[in-house]
C-alpha cells in the first residue's frame, strides 16, 4: 500500500491495487468456489448453503458469506494482513462486514450488464465509509465486464436504490447530470491477485461479459467500527439480533486487528 494509492482512493472513491493477493491464494479461492458452485456455476442458497439454484438476477451467480461456511476462506477474510490494507484506506480501525464470490456469466448465457448504481442505499448503515475489495480469481480483461466508476461521485451521498430493480431504470436515467460532474474511469484489465477497492457510495457499473468464460470474483467488505445499524432488511445482517441505532457489535462483524 502506497501513499499515492491511499490518496487515489480518498480522492476518486476507488483504487486499483496490483498484486494484492498471492497467486497461490487466488488459485485456492477459485478451487474452493468451483467445488461449491460448480464449473458451470449456480448460486448457493443463503439459508441452505449446500443447495444450488439459479440466481434470480441474470447477470451473475453468487456465494454469499462464504467465509461463514468455509474455515480456510475465513482465515483470509479475517486476517490481520487484509485488515491492515483496509485500515490504511479507511484511516483507522476496521470492522469485517461480509464476503462473497460473484460469477458474471457470459452474455451468450443470458448474462447482462450490471446497471449504474451505488451500493450504499442497499445496506442498513447510517453513514458512508464502508468499502468493497473486488478481487478477480481469473484474468479479467475489460471484455469480461470489469467495473467502471464515476471518479469522486462517492461524495454525493445516497441517490437511491437502483440495483436489481425490475423496471429497467438505472441511476443515470434519473441523474444524467452525474456524467457531466464526474469523469468515468478507464476500462481496467485485472490479473489474478489484483484488486479494485471502491467506496459503497461511488456510482459504478459493469458492462456485460462478452467472452465465453464466466468471470469469477471474490469480494471482501469492510465497515468503519462506528457505523450504526438502521434496521433495514439485508441478508448480511438479518437474524443476528443487532440493536437499532447501535454499532454492529456482534461476532459476525468483528473488529479485526492489524499487523
Amino acid at each position: 500500500m502506497t501513499d499515492d494509492e491511499v490518496k487515489h482512493f480518498q480522492t476518486h472513491g476507488w483504487v486499483k491495487l496490483e498484486g494484492l493477493l498471492d497467486r497461490s491464494l487466488v488459485d485456492k479461492l477459485l478451487e474452493r468456489a468451483i467445488t461449491k458452485m460448480g464449473s458451470d456455476p449456480l448460486t448457493l442458497s443463503t439459508d441452505r448453503p449446500t443447495e444450488l439454484r439459479p440466481n434470480d438476477f441474470k447477470w451473475y451467480e453468487r456465494w454469499d458469506g462464504c467465509s461463514h461456511h468455509d474455515e480456510w476462506i475465513k482465515t483470509l477474510s479475517h486476517s490481520p494482513a487484509m485488515a491492515t490494507v483496509a485500515s490504511a484506506l479507511m484511516g483507522g480501525p476496521v470492522r469485517y462486514y461480509y464476503d462473497h464470490v460473484f460469477v458474471k456469466v457470459p452474455a451468450a448465457n443470458a448474462g447482462t450488464e450490471t446497471p449504474w448504481h451505488q451500493d450504499l442505499p442497499h445496506h442498513p448503515l447510517d453513514r458512508q465509509g464502508a468499502f468493497t475489495m473486488w478481487m478477480p480469481l481469473i484474468d479479467c480483461p475489460p471484455e469480461m465486464g470489469t467495473m467502471r466508476f464515476l471518479n469522486g461521485s462517492h461524495r454525493c451521498g445516497p441517490l437511491g436504490r437502483y440495483l436489481n430493480r425490475d423496471d429497467g431504470v438505472n441511476l443515470l436515467d434519473e441523474h444524467p447530470e452525474m456524467t457531466e460532474r464526474f469523469e468515468i474511469s478507464p476500462a481496467l484489465h485485472l490479473k489474478p491477485g489484483d484488486a479494485t477497492v471502491h467506496d459503497l457510495g461511488i456510482i459504478h457499473y459493469a458492462p456485460p461479459n462478452t467472452t465465453a468464460t464466466p468471470r469469477w470474483v471474490y469480494t471482501l467488505q469492510w465497515l468503519p467500527p462506528q457505523a450504526r445499524y438502521t434496521g433495514a432488511p439485508n441478508h448480511r445482517t438479518d437474524g443476528h439480533g443487532l440493536e437499532l441505532d447501535k454499532p454492529l457489535d456482534h461476532p459476525r462483524f468483528p473488529i479485526i486487528p492489524t499487523e
